[in-house]
């Protein structure tokens, strides 16, 4: 005679156990935000655009994307901000030299990290990037490693967002353009 289990129960626990994770992030979201203790931080006046916010799994940060290329790392009163991730353009293209061009003219051979995510778990640290496209960096920072510069065949133009399934560690990102870079965009909004 074979032994048949019933698998239902573990599958209802599971779920259950699912359906209360959202819930239970979302009230350790709202304890963790107490309107008395916000602060407002600063970049030196050279460094301009940052764009996206991000903390590591111990609560290091915050994590900022601007407009020279770089993701920076606050690391306390003490410290400032200090380079933690750039694209492999970075050095390559020479963007690392001091430039009096506006971020906005070296962007397409240096990169613009718009979107970022940490993935819990490994600790690494994806990037969006206008034109570098999908990145990752892992927990120590450094030269960024492309993932992706293309989607179903076609070419990524303005990869602006990514997110990170915490669970499945599955990575999702937006193009915001199928036909436009970011700077073309700029350019057509400009240009009424």
């Amino acid at each position: 005679m074979k032994r048949t289990t019933s698998r239902l129960p573990l599958l209802a626990v599971l779920l259950a156990v699912l359906l209360l994770l959202p819930s239970a992030a979302a009230a350790a979201v709202a304890r963790a935000i107490d309107a008395s203790k916000t602060q407002r931080l600063e970049l030196p006046d050279v460094l301009v655009g940052p764009e996206s916010v991000a903390f590591d799994a111990r609560g290091g940060g915050p994590y900022v994307s601007i407009s020279d290329v770089r993701v920076l790392k606050y690391g306390g009163e003490g410290a400032g901000w200090t380079t933690f991730a750039y694209s492999p353009s970075y050095t390559k293209n020479g963007c690392d030299a001091f430039s009096e061009l506006p971020p906005v003219a070296t962007e397409s051979s240096c990169g613009r990290p718009l979107g970022l995510r940490f993935h819990v778990n490994s600790g690494d640290l994806y990037i969006a990037d206008a034109y570098m496209d999908l990145m990752r960096v892992g927990p120590n920072g450094g030269e960024a490693t492309v993932l992706a510069t293309e989607a179903g065949g076609a070419p990524l133009r303005f990869t602006n967002g990514v997110d990170v399934d915490q669970v499945t560690g599955d990575v999702y990102f937006t193009d915001s353009s199928a036909t436009y870079t970011r700077a073309q965009h700029q350019i057509v909004n400009h240009d009424g």
